[in-house]
């Protein structure tokens, strides 16, 4: 339960499903690969569900990871349907794999939905492009995949979107630990990796540069619906110890617009379009709610 999301209907049941993540299960004599456990959803029965029958595909399936220490199911989430085969897919972080020997750069593993199986899946075939694809970090502790989410179809093209955070990422400039958060575009028929140093390039997607040094941004990504109304869906990335207006680590959260071109977004270039006025009052945008540890704050689309 180190993570928990809504797997959206991954075998195609009608029923919505469910991924649980379990960042430091040991995998033989190895600690800390990780695994996450798809729950089927049920109808008209309460009974208690063990992880341990998922395991043994009973009423699921469970995913296994790669490596010691790379805490696969750090996070987890829906990633909608990225592949547009009508099945909804699954994204799992592990912030602290070595893709190329780059140490804790992190992997993110994309898995397709699948009907009438409930065998085990190995992240490692994901990597080797069966059954997904792998989505690997861009540099030595960026941490990516430390969150990670479906980003709705922020490019309208109608393949559902990614987005992975990589909290510890240095900007090109020099700020370090800045930030950054990279949306990976849907594709169809093509499980070749990804790597996150050619969405930063603007090679199918497009990264979210974080503000300032210290920031954290990409410590939290989540889909924020269609915000403007635009017809594009949008995006909400965290960054837990910015410090606005000099309030040390009080976090600031930034609403980034769907839109169709690869260009990289720099978070302390945002213009007035990026502001909104507070207004929870029930129109027909979709809201976001932003939280820490000390208030809420709701912040309605413009």
């Amino acid at each position: 339960g180190w993570s928990v999301s809504s797997a959206g209907d991954v075998n195609g049941d009608g029923l919505d499903d469910l991924i649980v993540g379990a960042k430091n299960a040991k995998v033989g004599k190895e600690y800390s690969v990780g695994k996450s456990y798809v729950v089927f959803g049920k109808q008209d029965n309460t009974n208690a569900i063990n992880l341990s029958d998922i395991a043994h595909n009973i009423g699921g399936f469970v995913i296994i990871g790669e490596s010691a220490d790379d805490q696969s199911g750090w996070s987890v989430s829906s990633a909608g349907d990225v592949n547009g085969d009508g099945l909804d897919d699954l994204i799992i972080g592990a912030r602290q794999a070595d893709p190329s020997g780059k140490s804790h750069a992190g992997r993110s593993y994309v898995v397709f939905g699948k009907k009438d199986n409930t065998d085990a899946i190995e992240l490692s075939a994901i990597a080797a492009g069966t059954g997904g694809f792998v989505i690997n970090g861009e540099s030595a502790r960026d941490y990516s995949g430390r969150s990670v989410s479906s980003a709705g179809d922020v490019n309208g093209d109608g393949l559902d979107d990614l987005i992975v955070g990589a909290y510890g990422a240095d900007d090109p400039d020099g700020k370090s630990h800045q930030g950054k958060s990279y949306v990976v575009f849907g594709k169809k028929d093509n499980t070749n990796a990804i790597e996150l140093s050619d969405i930063a390039a603007g090679i199918g997607g497009f990264v979210i540069i974080g503000e300032s040094a210290g920031d954290y941004s990409g410590y939290s990504v989540s889909n924020a619906g269609d915000v403007n109304g635009d017809g594009l869906d949008d995006l909400i990335v965290g960054a837990h110890v910015a410090n606005p207006g000099g309030r040390t680590s009080a976090g600031k959260s930034y609403v980034i617009f769907g839109k169709t071109d690869t260009n990289a977004i720099d978070l302390s270039k945002l213009g007035d379009e990026s502001k909104y006025t507070i207004d929870y009052l029930g129109d027909k945008n979709d809201n976001i709610l932003t939280g820490t540890t000390k208030d809420e704050i709701f912040v309605a689309g413009a």
